[in-house]
């Protein structure tokens, strides 16, 4: 991963934090964010952190 990309999932996940502190969880951009950190998550982790995340919020 190069720097560029590792500043700009950093300021991904302060964003996401951000909106998040905020109360603003139901909007597109707080959603993309989502999508975008878990992909990444998934992606590093694998399938299984994806099960977890679904029997959590069961």
């Amino acid at each position: 991963m190069s720097t560029s990309e590792h500043a700009a999932e950093r300021e991904a996940v302060d964003r996401l934090y951000q909106l998040a502190r905020e109360g603003k969880t139901g909007g597109g951009e707080y959603l993309r964010l989502d999508q975008l950190i878990y992909g990444g998550l998934i992606r590093t982790y694998g399938r299984e952190a994806d099960d977890s995340r679904h029997a959590t919020a069961a």
